[in-house]
Order: structure tokens, then sequence, then C-alpha cells
């Protein structure tokens, strides 16, 4: 029997939805950023340098506030372990949740 989806990995499906150009385009104006989307490998490109928190991503999305983008990742790392709001990792597939991961020791310098 396949193990339940944790609610984050589900609200994250449901929000990014089938992985087209324009899944990745609306992912990067909600985030916040400009520059040329016209391909999916240049959204990728453009995601791996912010750094936001995928629960409070959604939230921002969902109430229509601006998403927090921290400084590095030591920022984040420490915020996301302090809080409790870490993607777990076993279910991170190739796509837009890996492109968003950071893996980083909150002891590592930026």
């Amino acid at each position: 029997m396949a193990k339940k989806k944790p609610s984050i990995v589900k609200r994250f499906d449901d929000y990014f939805g089938a992985g087209i150009l324009a899944d990745w385009q609306r992912l990067c104006d909600d985030i916040g950023l400009s520059g040329d989307f016209s391909s999916k490998t240049k959204c990728r490109k453009a995601l791996k340098k912010v750094n936001v928190n995928i629960h409070d991503l959604l939230s921002a999305i969902e109430n229509g506030t601006p998403v927090h983008r921290f400084r590095n990742v030591r920022e984040l790392a420490e915020y996301s372990i302090g809080e409790r709001k870490v993607f777990p990792k076993k279910w991170v597939r190739d796509g837009p949740v890996k492109a968003l991961l950071r893996c980083s020791d909150p002891q590592d310098d930026p």
C-alpha cells in the first residue's frame, strides 16, 4: 500500500499542476521573479537562485501576500528547522520542488 502524501506535498502538487511551461512561469511570477522565462530550463535556473520556504510560499500564494525571500541558504535553513517547516525530502522528484529545495547545514556560511 502506498504511503499517504504529507499535506505539504499535496498542497504543492495541487498548486503547481501538471508541470507545463505555464505552471513554471506562474511559480516564478508568484515568487516575484522577473526575467525571460520562455522555457522550463530558464525557470528552473531562476528558482535555484531564490531562497523561499515552500510552506510559506504556498501560504503567501493562498493569502495573496508577497512571498518572503531569505537572503541566503543559512537563514532559510535556520528558519525552516526552527519553525519545523521542512519539505520531506523523500517526496522530492525532479521538478519545481527540487529546484527550490536547499540542503544546507545552518553552520555553513553563505
